[in-house]
This record gives C-alpha cells, sequence and structure tokens, in this order.
C-alpha cells in the first residue's frame, strides 16, 4: 500500500494553480487572441467559471464517497466491468497527460533555450526528476507546489508592474466589436486549460478536509483565472491582439523589452526559472496520479516498483506522439474535445450514475425493512 499522507487546503489549491498557470501562460495569449483578438479576457473568464463546475463534479462524489480516488468510485458506483473500463481510461488518460506536458517541457528548451541538446535529452531528465519526487510520495510535491506558487505570484506582479508604462489601454477598445459569438470560438481550448484540475478527483482523498476546502478550491480556479487574465491582457496591451497571436510565447517577448535600472535586462529568465518549475510541479502531480490510478485499478501492494516502467512509457509516448511545436499547438487548438471527453464527459457522467444510486438507497433499504 502507498504511504499514507495528508496535505493541507493550502496545498491542495497551490497544486490547482501551478497546474493550470504554469504552462498555459507562455502559450495561452497567441493562441485565444487568435479566435478573439483583445477580447480574449472573456475567454478567460469562461474557462475559470466552467472549471468551478468541474472541480464541484469531483467534491460532490467525494462527498458521496469519501476516502476514494474516482478510479475506485467508479469501480463502485458502476460496477465490475463499466468501473474497470472507466478505470483504465482515467489511468490512460493521467497518463497521456504527463506525456504532453513532458513534451511541452522539452520542447521550450528546444525554442528557447538550447536547440543543441536532444529532446530526448531534457524529457530524461525531467522524468528522473519527477520520479524521484513521486518516489517520495504526494506530501513533498504538494510542500514544493505551494512554495513555487508564493515564488510564481511575487514574480507575475513584479514584471506586470514593471510593464506599466508599456501599456496602451486603447489596444482593449472596442469591446466585444464582432459579437460573443466569434470570442466563443476558442471556449474549448481555455476550457480544457482549466480541465487540467482534473488531478483533484485523485488528490481529493488525501486533503484534510474542513469547512475551509471547497472554498480553498475556487479560490485556487480565482487565482488561476486572475494570473492567466494578467498574462492575456498584458501582452493584448503592449502588442495589442493581432500582434499578440503572430508570436509563439508573447509573455517572454513581453518581458525581454523591460529593462530595470536601465542596465538590467533578460528578465525573461525568471519567467522561464518559475515556468520550468511550474512545469515539473505539473508533471509530477499527474505522474503521482497516473501511478495512483494504475495501483488502484490493478489492486497492486507495492506501487513504487512500477515507478521505472511508467516513466520509461511516459517518455515513450511524449516523443513519438507529435512531430513538433506546430503540430502540437494544432491538436490542443482544433482537438481540444479530446481533453474535454475525459475532463468532463466522464465524470459528468459518473457523478450521474453516482446521483441514481444515491437517490435508490433509500428505497433499497426501505424494501429490504419491510
Amino acid at each position: 500500500m502507498m504511504r499514507q499522507t495528508t496535505i493541507s487546503n493550502q496545498q491542495m489549491m497551490a497544486l490547482l494553480v501551478i497546474s493550470t498557470v504554469g504552462t498555459a501562460s507562455l502559450y495561452a495569449p497567441a493562441i485565444l487572441t487568435q479566435y478573439a483578438s483583445r477580447d480574449s479576457w472573456f475567454l478567460v473568464l469562461l474557462g475559470g467559471a466552467v472549471g468551478i463546475l468541474n472541480v464541484l463534479v469531483f467534491l460532490q462524489l467525494n462527498k458521496w464517497y469519501p476516502g476514494k480516488s474516482i478510479v475506485a468510485i467508479s469501480r463502485q458506483v458502476l460496477g465490475g466491468w463499466f468501473g474497470g473500463l472507466f478505470s483504465f481510461l482515467f489511468f490512460f488518460y493521467y497518463l497521456d497527460i504527463t506525456s504532453w506536458v513532458l513534451r511541452e517541457y522539452a520542447q521550450f528548451f528546444i525554442i528557447a533555450l538550447n536547440p543543441m541538446i536532444p529532446q530526448n535529452g531534457y524529457m530524461i531528465v525531467g522524468i528522473i526528476m519527477c520520479a524521484y519526487a513521486v518516489f517520495h510520495g504526494l506530501e513533498v510535491i504538494a510542500r514544493v507546489a505551494l512554495l513555487i506558487l508564493g515564488i510564481s505570484v511575487v514574480t507575475f506582479l513584479f514584471i506586470y508592474i514593471l510593464l506599466f508604462n508599456s501599456y496602451n489601454f486603447e489596444y482593449l477598445l472596442p469591446v466585444m466589436e464582432n459579437g460573443i459569438g466569434s470570442a466563443l470560438k476558442g471556449s474549448f481550448v481555455v476550457i480544457s486549460w482549466f480541465g487540467d484540475m482534473m488531478f483533484i478527483s485523485m488528490i481529493i482523498q488525501y486533503v484534510k478536509r474542513t469547512k475551509k476546502t471547497v472554498p480553498y478550491a475556487i479560490a485556487g480556479i480565482a487565482i488561476s483565472c486572475t494570473l492567466l487574465m494578467m498574462a492575456v491582457v498584458g501582452c493584448i496591451v503592449v502588442f495589442g491582439g493581432k500582434g499578440t497571436s503572430t508570436f509563439t510565447y508573447p509573455i517572454v517577448s513581453v518581458i525581454q523589452n523591460i529593462k530595470l535600472f536601465g542596465d538590467i535586462e533578460r528578465l525573461d529568465a525568471i519567467l522561464i526559472a518559475v515556468w520550468v518549475m511550474s512545469s515539473f510541479v505539473k508533471v509530477t502531480v499527474y505522474f503521482w496520479s497516473s501511478l495512483h490510478a494504475l495501483t488502484e485499478w490493478l489492486h497492486i501492494s507495492r506501487p513504487r516498483l512500477f515507478i521505472p516502467p511508467l516513466a520509461v512509457a511516459v517518455v515513450i509516448c511524449a516523443r513519438f506522439k507529435i512531430w513538433g511545436l506546430i503540430e502540437m499547438s494544432s491538436l490542443y487548438d482544433r482537438q481540444a474535445w479530446y481533453f474535454l471527453i475525459f475532463q468532463f464527459g466522464l465524470p459528468v457522467v459518473l457523478l450521474l450514475a453516482a446521483a441514481v444510486r444515491q437517490n435508490s438507497i433509500p428505497e433499497e433499504k426501505s424494501y429490504g425493512s419491510g
């Protein structure tokens, strides 16, 4: 059995924020402005609102079945065959997301830092660090996430304050010039980013539940929405909507224009460091979730033995699933429905089935007593 640990509400909130903002903040402004231009802020608000509903689904399932992950709940609610199928699908998705984020991690290093180092080198080093963290358990990962959250918030605020003199707020006007329908075309993309909080369905059983657990979860989404909004709006008021859409990583380009005290430049290195730490947490928490899902699906008694083979599987999947950054961006953009099936479709089906089961329990007891 896995060593039982407990994480606090603050640590849960930190994991939610880091998993959403850490990677999305780099490419979100470019992708969203392709759909909604200067009105991309609306998509961020929409994604945050749906993200709250998504997290509430997992919290409600945990309320009905306390102390159980979504994998265990699937078996109890849907029975052996269908429950086993759902358990496998959730395991597959967690493992798949781990490989996607690891590939983002390597791709960014190649483009922004050093293209001479092989892509496999970045991924192997990254997965080894994640495997080491997973070996030591969720509590360690959560503590690191809480520390990185503080660093991330301070860094974002510091950067956008320094950029204030470069802002042209008229780039945000007119609001909704082309109507709300045009902006909604990018809704699936941003909703799938907030759907990355799905791993809460695996860690919630380890959270020390209090009356503040739900408010902390909602606060995590609110903080994520705020930070992502700062990234999107910050790029728009500097480059404009159309200008932002032409960059690969707009926020990095924005920060490269900062000069502190007239001499200090290249502050984008600070953002890159924060992004690397955030990506590490996201890969790690999804790797942990995939290992935990596999453990519960197959009833494994010594899960740590499966860390090395899972790490190898993640690297192989990350290496061969796409050819490069353009194909990756296209998949995130045009096939967001794939992620939404696992983030929203399957959990909602499970919630509805659980609701039916909950409503039928009193009748079964009444029938039995008669």
